[in-house]
């Protein structure tokens, strides 16, 4: 029986990338209280990441992210938030700025093939 295959439609404006980044992340809770975290990334893209957050927010809420290898700060907004299996709270944020050189990494085309070793 032959197997059916397809390409799903990347939908995204930029490849994403595993990559562990530490961050500082300045923000507010649910109860108005500011707080500020250190903690990583866990995918980065041109236009944000995806990062482990110990503190609930709201969707749309406004955060700081700081890369502490860059010491670069740059305003952001949580896009999605998650609690995965293991426990831990991921927080999906988008950069408000658009500076696209935050990571200091050159991202591949969305679509684009991955580079294959041989």
């Amino acid at each position: 029986m032959p197997a059916t295959h397809y390409r799903r439609v990347e939908k995204r404006r930029s490849a994403r990338v595993t990559l562990s980044v530490p961050l500082r992340v300045d923000g507010q809770d649910l109860s108005g209280e500011s707080f500020v975290v250190e903690t990583h990334t866990h995918t980065v893209s041109q236009h944000g990441c995806l990062l482990l957050l110990d503190r609930e927010v709201l969707l749309d809420q406004s955060l700081v992210l700081m890369n502490e290898h860059t010491r670069q700060s740059i305003p952001a907004r949580a896009v999605s938030t998650r609690r995965h299996k293991d426990g831990n709270r991921y927080v999906g944020v988008e950069f408000l700025s658009r500076r696209t050189d935050f990571w200091r990494i050159a991202f591949s085309k969305p679509g684009a093939k991955s580079l294959k070793r041989y």
